[in-house]
């Protein structure tokens, strides 16, 4: 499985606070089925990196001790990026690392915008398609503005991407509830965990995929948690 959002470089964010911390996410990680999992620190936020140049050093610093102890997991790297006024100029001047080499999917952290946040939303996405990207929406769940589901499909009409976090499936919540409904709708792209240490939404995509096989089907369980995140990291088109 792959894992396409995780604070676990040491010490950049509000994730893992140190490598030994970093190093027993990866275990974790590994030992759940997880083979690559792309660390995507928090770009400003209040908590996260202001000069993403910390960050390729840094992923390269956790692989060479993810070698020397003998942990199997490929490590990516990206950047979580909050809606800032720039989002455009961060994107077009590469601050916004992507997923992929040809820069065409990035990782939007979803923000807790006012009511008509739906329609503001639409246009964040309108924009950034135009300039060449595919926003991968993170843990769009979690917004109340996209109860209406009218809002949602447009979303993906548009070309947006939507990443679940795990934890959210099996949750009594209105988040869970949300995600539910996109599933059995056929709007979600991918599952991810958002780790940010082992306790605090640990690194395990496993509890996810056998929840999503068991309801909804064993080739979507594989896509959400295989396919789509291959893909991405290939920056090849998701269906």
């Amino acid at each position: 499985m792959i894992d396409l959002h995780s604070h676990v470089l040491p010490g950049l964010d509000d994730g893992s606070p140190d490598l030994e911390s970093s190093l027993a996410i990866c275990r974790m990680a590994a030992a759940d089925g997880i083979t690559d999992m792309v660390a995507t620190p928090h770009y400003r936020n209040g908590v996260g990196v202001h000069d993403v140049s910390v960050i390729p050093p840094g992923a390269d610093r956790l692989r060479a001790a993810l070698a020397e102890n003998g942990i199997p997991l490929v490590l990516h790297a990206a950047v979580e990026m909050p809606l800032l006024e720039n989002y455009l100029e961060l994107y077009r001047d590469g601050t916004w690392l992507a997923y992929d080499s040809a820069r065409r999917y990035i990782l939007l952290e979803c923000p807790p915008l006012p009511v008509n946040g739906a329609q503001i939303l639409s246009r964040i996405v309108e924009a950034l398609l135009k300039a060449g990207a595919i926003p991968v929406l993170a843990h769009p769940e979690r917004l109340p503005f996209l109860d209406r589901i009218e809002d949602v499909l447009r979303l993906r009409r548009q070309g947006a991407l939507l990443q679940i976090t795990a934890g959210a499936l099996d949750m009594h919540s209105s988040s869970g509830h949300r995600a539910r409904e996109w599933l059995s709708r056929g709007l979600v792209a991918c599952v991810a965990t958002d780790t940010h240490g082992v306790d605090r939404r640990p690194p395990r995509l496993s509890p996810a995929r056998a929840f999503l096989a068991s309801h909804y089907g064993p080739l979507l369980a594989e896509t959400l948690t295989e396919t789509n995140p291959r893909k991405i990291l290939a920056g090849e088109p998701v269906d």
